[in-house]
C-alpha cells in the first residue's frame, strides 16, 4: 500500500532521533520520582555526608537504566498497516501487539515540545472508540510520514464508512468543504485571557507548590513558617495599612504573572478549525499540540464566563469528548478560553440539530437551596465563631460578614441554577459571580440516577445525574415528582432512539 511515496505495509521503526526523546522522557520520568532524593544528596554531598555516595550510584544505575531502555526500546518498536489496520510491535522484555481496525480510530493527534520542533518530528497520538488511553503512541516520527499516515487511515476509513457505514456516517465522510479558520488567538486576545484567569486559584498553586517543595528539603517546615510569620506579625503591629498594601500587591502580581505566562505557554497561537467532520485546535509555545476533535465523539459542550471575561464579552469554550474516567482531563475536554458569541454559535450550531436550538423549556430549581446555603456558610460559621469568642475574642465578630454574603450567594446561585430541555437536548444552568453552562443531546446519556439526601427527603426534593461518556449533568434541588417524570423521560427518550451515543 502507498500513499504519497510512503509504503506503510513494511514494518519500520521511529527515526533514530526518538532515541534522544524517548530517552528524555524516560529521564524526566525519573526526576519527577525522585528529585527528593537527587536534592538530598547535592546538600549532603556538600555536608560531606558518606551515605550519599550510595545514593549517587543509585542514580548512576537508573541513568544508565534509563539509557539502555532507550535503546532497546527504539530498536523493538514497530508500527505498519495489515488488512486495514494499523499494527503496533513493541516491547522489551515483554512483547505486546496492537492492532485497530481502521473504522474504529476515532482522532489521530500529533503533538510537539522543542525537540520535536528542532528535528522536524511529532509524536503521533490515536484514539480508538472505548479506549481507556491513546491505544498507540509514537514518540517521534517526520512531520512528512505523520501527515501522510493520518491523510491514508482517514481515506481508508471514507472508503470503508461509504461500503458500509450509516446514512450519517457516509454523508459526513463524504463532505469535502474546506475546513473554516473559527478562531485564533492573537496577541491582544491573549493578553485578556490572561487577565481573567482565576487568579486565586493560581496563587493556591503556587503556594501548595512553594510548600511541598520546603517539606522535601526540611523536616522543620512548621518551625520555618511560624518564624516568618512572627516576624511578619511584628512588622505589622507597627506598619498595618502598609503591611496590607503591600502584601496584597505583591499577591495579585504575582497570581496574574503566573496566570498570564500559564495562558502563554498552554495558549499561544491557538487556532480552531471547524468542519462538518468536526474541529482541529492547535495551541502551544514550547510543546505545540494538534488535537482533532471528531464530531460524533463530542458528548457536552459547555461554556462558562466570570465578570472580567464577560467585559471582553469572552466565552470559555468547553469541549468533552467520548472517554474513559482514566483518560487525562486535558485529552478528553478540550478548552477553547477566548471565544466569542459568534464563534460559539457556531460550533453548538455543528455538534447539535440547529432545529431543536432555543427551544429548550425553562425550569428553575427549588428555593430552599438558597436557605441551605445560608445555613452552612453564613448561620453555622458564624456560631462557631462566636463560640470561640474566648480564644479569637474580637476576630470572631468578623465573621459575621458571612451572614450577608452567604445571602448574597445563596440569592445569586438559586437565580442562575436552572435546567432546559426538549425532545432532543437538554441544558443545565448555573454559576454564583459567573455562569456556566452545559448542553447534551438526551440519546448520548448512559445512565440516570435520581439521589435523596435526608433533608430532601422531608422537603420531597431530589437531585438528579445524567452521565454521559464524557462526565456527568446535576441538577440539584427540584422537586421528587419533576425528578422521577424527567428520569422517565431520558430513559424513554434514549431506548426509542436508534440512533449511535458516539
Amino acid at each position: 500500500m502507498e500513499q504519497n511515496n510512503h509504503d506503510f505495509s513494511i514494518p519500520q521503526r521511529q527515526p533514530s532521533v526518538a532515541i534522544g526523546i524517548i530517552l528524555i522522557k524516560f529521564f524526566r520520568m525519573t526526576i519527577r520520582a525522585m528529585w527528593p532524593i537527587l536534592v538530598s544528596l547535592i546538600i549532603g554531598r556538600r555536608a560531606g555526608s558518606t551515605f550519599d555516595d550510595i545514593i549517587l550510584y543509585v542514580v548512576i544505575g537508573f541513568a544508565a537504566y534509563n539509557l539502555i531502555g532507550s535503546v532497546l526500546t527504539y530498536f523493538r518498536f514497530y508500527y505498519y498497516i495489515k488488512d486495514n489496520a494499523i499494527v503496533l510491535d513493541k516491547g522489551v522484555l515483554k512483547k505486546t501487539r496492537t492492532n485497530i481496525p481502521f473504522e474504529r480510530i476515532q482522532t489521530i493527534n500529533f503533538s510537539q515540545n522543542l525537540l520535536h520542533r528542532l528535528f522536524n518530528v511529532v509524536s503521533v497520538e490515536i484514539d480508538s472508540a472505548g479506549a481507556n488511553k491513546s491505544e498507540i503512541s509514537i514518540d517521534a516520527l517526520s512531520k512528512d510520514e505523520a501527515i501522510a499516515l493520518r491523510e491514508y487511515i482517514i481515506a481508508e476509513k471514507e472508503h470503508l464508512i461509504s461500503e458500509s457505514g450509516t446514512e450519517e456516517e457516509k454523508e459526513i465522510s463524504l463532505d469535502r468543504s474546506p475546513s473554516e479558520l473559527l478562531l485564533h488567538l492573537t496577541p491582544s486576545d491573549l493578553l485578556k485571557v490572561g487577565v481573567s484567569q482565576n487568579h486565586l486559584r493560581s496563587m493556591g498553586i503556587i503556594f501548595a507548590f512553594v510548600f511541598t517543595t520546603m517539606n522535601e528539603l526540611t523536616n522543620d517546615i512548621g518551625d520555618f513558617v511560624s518564624d516568618q510569620f512572627t516576624q511578619f506579625e511584628s512588622f505589622a503591629e507597627h506598619n498595618t495599612l502598609f503591611a496590607f498594601v503591600v502584601s496584597a500587591i505583591l499577591v495579585t502580581v504575582i497570581s496574574f504573572l503566573f496566570s498570564l505566562g500559564n495562558s502563554l505557554l498552554k495558549y499561544y497561537d491557538l487556532k480552531l478549525w471547524m468542519s462538518k467532520n468536526g474541529l482541529k485546535l492547535v495551541r502551544g509555545l514550547l510543546n505545540r499540540e494538534e488535537v482533532t476533535i471528531n464530531r460524533n465523539k463530542v458528548q457536552m459542550v459547555s461554556w462558562s464566563t466570570n465578570p472580567i471575561r464577560k467585559l471582553f464579552k469572552m466565552y470559555t469554550l468547553q469541549i468533552a469528548q467520548a472517554s474513559s474516567s482514566e483518560v487525562n482531563a486535558h485529552k478528553s475536554k478540550i478548552n477553547v478560553p477566548g471565544s466569542y458569541k459568534e464563534q460559539l454559535a457556531k460550533v453548538i450550531n455543528m455538534v447539535f440539530p440547529s432545529e431543536y436550538l432555543g427551544t429548550e423549556v425553562k425550569h428553575s430549581i427549588s428555593p430552599v437551596i438558597k436557605f441551605r446555603i445560608v445555613l452552612f456558610y453564613g448561620v453555622l460559621p458564624s456560631l462557631v465563631a462566636l463560640s470561640a469568642w474566648f480564644l479569637i475574642q474580637d476576630t470572631a465578630f468578623y465573621f459575621l460578614l458571612a451572614l450577608p454574603l452567604s445571602f448574597f450567594l445563596g440569592q445569586a446561585y438559586h437565580k442562575k441554577r436552572s435546567y432546559e430541555i426538549n425532545e432532543e437536548l437538554i441544558r443545565s444552568n448555573g454559576g454564583i459571580v459567573g455562569t456556566e453552562n452545559v448542553l447534551t443531546q438526551i440519546h448520548k446519556i448512559q445512565a440516570v440516577k435520581v439521589k435523596q439526601s435526608w433533608y430532601q427527603r422531608r422537603k420531597q426534593l431530589a437531585t438528579i445525574k445524567l452521565y454521559t461518556a464524557a462526565g456527568e449533568m446535576s441538577i440539584p434541588y427540584i422537586r421528587l415528582s419533576e425528578a422521577l417524570q424527567l428520569e422517565n423521560f431520558v430513559l424513554y427518550r434514549v431506548q426509542t432512539d436508534k440512533r449511535e451515543w458516539m
